[in-house]
């Protein structure tokens, strides 16, 4: 094709054809502004596929840590619901001062000492952000929502944490002596039915029931997150 095109244009300089020359020349910038364009555009589809393979690939690690994070907090939220009723039963016994099932008390103190800890499988947000990769996701609803959850699971933490500290401290004491771990009875029954007993049962009533609604609100701002993903992905194929 180029060989062609000089062939052309040599043959109208040697016939001193000018005007047709320059109508030449101008037909050659056009071809050649065309395919610039064409080559442009060919670049830009390549940089488009990129960027979506890119941004595809961001989504599905997002969903990919918010699954893992999902299964771990139904796996802490049913131990935690357990633990609940576990507390709301050894407060029962000791309203009724019920002292037939002091063996059934003491196994429910020892309890005590168990509590939900969540962790999640990152910090999506945040790594988001130190990447850059923030700038993939394109629907902005989604980093939004994402930094909730992030505030959503440190709340939850922070529970735990609390429900730690009252375990390791006013109920180790509370604890000590009353209870022969070896066998799990009572050493000093009328201690299990003390008032101080019963405010640790409903302290950590307290923490668990605070920690259901936490975790509850964490997997509903999950499923909320995943949709959105779903959603994206959809229009990307």
């Amino acid at each position: 094709m180029i060989r062609f095109l000089r062939h052309v244009r040599r043959k109208l300089l040697s016939e001193n054809k000018f005007s047709k020359y320059l109508l030449y020349a101008i037909g050659e910038i056009v071809l050649v502004v065309i395919g610039i364009l064409i080559a442009l555009q060919i670049n830009n589809w390549n940089n488009l596929r990129i960027l979506d393979r890119s941004e595809v690939k961001s989504y599905q690690n997002i969903k990919r840590q918010l699954l893992e994070d999902k299964t771990e907090l139904n796996e802490v939220k049913a131990f935690n619901n357990e633990h609940f009723k576990i507390y709301e039963f050894a407060n029962n016994i000791i309203e009724r001062k019920d002292y037939n099932q002091q063996d059934s008390l003491a196994m429910c103190a020892m309890r005590l000492a168990w509590y939900s800890d969540f962790h999640s499988s990152g910090n999506i947000y945040e790594t988001l952000v130190k990447s850059g990769d923030i700038k993939l996701i394109k629907n902005s609803e989604i980093p939004i929502k994402l930094q909730k959850l992030e505030m959503t699971y440190i709340f939850a933490n922070k529970l735990e944490d609390n429900h730690w500290e009252m375990i390791n401290g006013p109920l180790a004491q509370e604890m000590r002596g009353i209870i022969n771990y070896a066998t799990w009875k009572p050493v000093k029954p009328e201690k299990l039915y003390s008032v101080e007993m019963q405010n640790q049962f409903v302290s950590s009533m307290y923490f668990t029931a605070a920690k259901e609604t936490t975790y509850t609100k964490a997997l509903k701002e999950i499923d909320s997150i995943i949709s959105l993903i779903n959603n994206e992905l959809e229009k990307i194929k």
